[in-house]
Order: C-alpha cells, then structure tokens, then sequence
C-alpha cells in the first residue's frame, strides 16, 4: 500500500470520526427544556391563550398558608364548575424547589356529575407529602424543604378543558364552567410569580389532578417558566386511561380539550381505540428535561368505575399495554410504581405516601431518589396478585 493511499485512509478516518463528534455536539447543544417548534405548535393551538391574564386578590393569611381566590370576571375568569371563585394555596418553604399539586376530584360531563364543584375554603392538612414526615415511623418527607402551591380542583373536566354549557339537569345551576385550562395557566402564573427563580419544579396530581399533568399541565408549565429549571412530573393515579371502547369522545365534547393538541402530535385523539398516550409521549419526545412518574394499583377501584372496567385484571392490562411502551421508549426519563394486589386510589395526600411499598420499596423513598436522580428511580411493576 503506497504512503499516499495510508494518508487518504487516516484523513477518511480522521474525517468520519469528526463528523461523529459533531453530530454529538449538536444533539447536546439542543436547547434545554420545550423544543422550539414544539412551543410553536403550542401556541398555535391556543394552549397559552391565558398566560398573564388573571391575578388573585390579596392573600389571606392561614396559618403557614396564603389563601389566593381568584375574580370570577362574569364566567371569563379562573371559575369553578357552578361559577363560585377557584382557590390557590401556597407554603413558603425553599424559594427555588416549588412543588404545584393539583387536587383530585372526580369528573362531569352531561347527565353524570361525579365531581368537585366548589374549590377548598382550607388548605391540605399536614399529612402525606404536604407534612415534613411520619412522625409515628421517625420517616422524613424528601419534599418538606420545597415550597408548596396546592390548587382546587373544581372545574369537572381534570384541568384540561375550556367550554361553558347550557344544562339544565346540572343540579347546582343552568350552565356547567369547564374552565380547567383557564384554572391551571391561572396557577401556574401566579406559581412563577411567587417562584420566579425556582431551579426545580415537581408538578404533581392526585387522580384527577393526575390526569392533568397527564395531559397539559406540563405544556403549560412550559409555556410559563424559564427553560432553566428542572421539571419533574409525579401522577398520582390519573394514568390518564378511557374505556378503549369508548374513547373520551363524550368528554371532549363537554370540555372542548382536543381543541390544544399540537399539529405533530397525529396520534392524539378522543376517539375509541386511539393511544390512549399519544400526549405523554409527544411531551416526553419535545422536552428533554421533562421526567415523569406515575404512582398507581393495578387495581384501582375509582379509576375502573370512570373508565367502566370491572375487573382488576382487565384495568392492568389497560394499564400496562398503555405505559409500558413509554416506559421502553424512555427509561431514564419515565418510571412506574404500580403496586398490585390492591384497589387504593391515590397515596400522596395521606399516610400511604410513607407505607405503601412496591416491591419491598416505599413509595416516599422512590420520589426521593426520583427527584435525587438516584439509582433507586427505578421502573417497579409488581407481579399480578388478586385483590382481596
């Protein structure tokens, strides 16, 4: 082999391995947090239609909680389902870890009022994860250094809709306010405003809740803060699940949400057999720095009655054939907590964040190397076992 021919080899060499250094270059040099086309989509959509719209009044002091209610401004405004005023509640602790909670509470759509139809005069009680332990256990809350925002939930559509009907077999009054998209830009506002140089950012549901931060929740939060801060997801059993059969066709048509599906996002839809993820994976897919978890039994009593699946074993299936593509598309950035052998609906709000354990693991403890980014965020689904 002539000295030349060597030479053009080792430049090819040299050539291909620059390119691929280049290439890993890029990828890193992506900006952090939302894509910008994916934003774009966004907005195009109208999903930050409300962003810097709607201030609370002056606080109320209770206790270590400030009370925000909001002006209803004649139906236009944050507003709950029968058009009383939505509530915020916040807890100053470490000004840059903000943990937003959205309350749980069933859901409306015609004929069928399963719902929170007033927000919470009070804030939470000091228990779960709002309390700095299990004091019974000696068991510390890796979250109790975070400032906290609790907001009601009392919009009927899980913090995703956006529509005003006329009912008038609605028991408390002659129109239903599906404002949840209004409700939660609303909280997220004035959560930047209190928090606006938080460095990490936990948005977490309790099963209705959990279904908005399922959904837009996220979008939103993007929409709101710096790409800067870190953003964790917690789902407290709102896997964000429908009767496969039946799809959220009913619901879309009462909350109007498929209105803020991004153009890319092809999958997502309301209808009957449709991937029942297509948003969370759509998120997952346009923002790097989104990590989720979901907390859930396999067995979830309040879950099944709203999907109308009367099994255990049928609600896992539903379960699993949903998350667990998601999890194998992004192990590192979406893990599950699914405890089997039981039909409790939700833990965060009581003791079952500290006892509950899956696979020998305590549920606190997993949130808290989640947020550590430790190795004990792992991916637990424990093996079928019948509920009593």
């Amino acid at each position: 082999m002539s000295g030349e021919t060597m030479k053009n080899k080792l430049f090819k060499s040299l050539w291909a391995v620059s390119l691929l250094s280049f290439a890993a270059t890029a990828v890193d040099a992506r900006p952090p947090g939302l894509d910008p086309q994916a934003r774009k989509e966004l907005r195009n959509a109208g999903l930050d239609r409300y962003v810097g719209k709607f201030k609370p009044g002056a606080p109320e002091v209770m206790g270590d909680w400030d009370k925000y209610t909001f002006d209803t401004e004649n139906g236009d405004g944050p507003i709950c389902i029968a058009g009383t005023p939505l509530t915020v509640f916040h807890q100053q602790r470490e000004a840059k870890k903000l943990l937003v909670v959205l309350d749980g509470g069933g859901a409306c759509v015609q004929n069928s009022y399963a719902c929170s139809i007033l927000a919470d005069d009070t804030p939470p009680g000091d228990s779960g994860i709002f309390a700095d332990g299990f004091a019974p256990f000696g068991i510390d809350n890796p979250l109790a250094d975070w400032s906290k925002l609790f907001v009601s939930y009392c919009d009927g559509s899980v913090f995703s809709g956006d529509n005003e009907l006329e009912d008038p077999n609605f028991p408390v009054g002659p129109v239903r306010y599906h404002r949840g998209v209004r409700n939660l830009t609303a909280a997220l506002d004035l959560a930047r405003d209190l928090h606006p140089n938080a460095k990490q950012v936990m948005l977490s549901g309790i099963s209705a809740g959990g279904y908005g931060v399922n959904n837009f929740a996220p979008s939103i939060y993007r929409l709101i803060f710096p790409p800067s801060a870190d953003l964790f997801v917690l789902n407290d059993s709102g896997p964000g699940l429908s009767n496969p059969f039946l799809g959220a066709v009913l619901q879309d048509n009462d909350w109007n949400f498929s209105q803020f599906y991004p153009e890319s996002c092809v999958d997502c839809s309301p209808l009957p057999g449709a991937n029942q993820a297509a948003y969370l994976l759509w998120t997952l897919e346009n923002d790097r720095g989104y990590k989720g978890a979901l907390y859930s039994t396999d067995g979830d009593s309040v879950i099944r009655s709203f999907t109308f699946i009367p099994t255990q074993q049928g609600y896992r299936d539903l379960l699993l054939d949903t998350t667990d593509p998601v999890a194998a598309a992004y192990p590192g950035r979406y893990k599950r907590f699914i405890r089997s052998g039981s039909e409790d609906h939700t833990a965060l709000s009581f003791f079952g964040y500290y006892l509950f354990e899956a696979n020998t693991v305590p549920l606190y403890q997993w949130v808290g190397e989640f947020i550590a980014g430790g190795p004990g965020w792992v991916d637990i689904v424990e093996d079928f076992v019948p509920a009593p």
